[in-house]
């Protein structure tokens, strides 16, 4: 455990698990061989709110982050507690630096999600899903096994497993890159008509 981490009451901690400095822990549950760099938060309350009379109300956040085997998550990256239903990190999945997982958020087993990505709310991203950076992917919709996002890309929608998507609003990879070797051809074309 590092330097000014702090894990707080009832937080259960596995096996051969490494820690790095100014980590913070609450309502959680680790699993084994677990890497936490520096800097991440863990079980903070989620992004809930409802509008109210007199504005907007803070919805209690009530549930657990649980952390499977073998996971490793990058400096700075946060998963949020969930609201009600625990947030839940998959066995083996390898998130990178400055990820945000929203509260509810589902990953299974092996899912990759690079730096500066944001999973919203109540998403769940079934086995092996791999997200590339930068990207967005909405609150309460399934990603199918397999399915890969490219990096700068905002899914919106569900995929079916194994679909690739890219581009924002996302669609299917190789239509967007169809649509980007037309649009560099007609503006390529419009400076030789100059």
């Amino acid at each position: 455990i590092g330097a000014n981490s702090v894990i707080g009451e009832r937080v259960t901690i596995g096996r051969h698990c490494n820690i790095g400095n100014q980590v913070s822990i609450s309502h959680a549950m680790i699993g084994d061989r677990v890497e936490l760099l520096h800097g991440v938060r863990i079980g903070q309350d989620g992004f809930g709110f409802a509008m109210g009379p007199k504005g907007h109300m803070k919805v209690p956040q009530l549930g657990r982050v649980i952390i499977q085997d073998d996971v490793s998550i990058g400096a700075n990256s946060c998963v949020d507690r969930g609201a009600g239903p625990d947030t839940v990190i998959g066995e083996g999945c390898k998130i990178d630096n400055l990820v945000q997982i929203g509260h509810n958020v589902r990953l299974g087993r092996h899912v990759v999600v690079a730096g500066m990505t944001g999973i919203a709310g109540s998403a769940k991203l079934e086995d092996f899903v791999a997200i590339g950076g930068h990207a967005g992917v909405a609150g309460h919709i399934t990603l199918g096994a397999g399915t890969q996002l490219a990096a700068f890309s905002a899914l919106m929608h569900e995929t079916k497993p194994r679909q690739r998507m890219a581009g924002i609003p996302a669609m299917d990879a190789r239509k967007f890159f169809k649509l980007q070797a037309m649009i560099g051809k007609f503006v390529s074309g419009d400076k030789n008509d100059n």
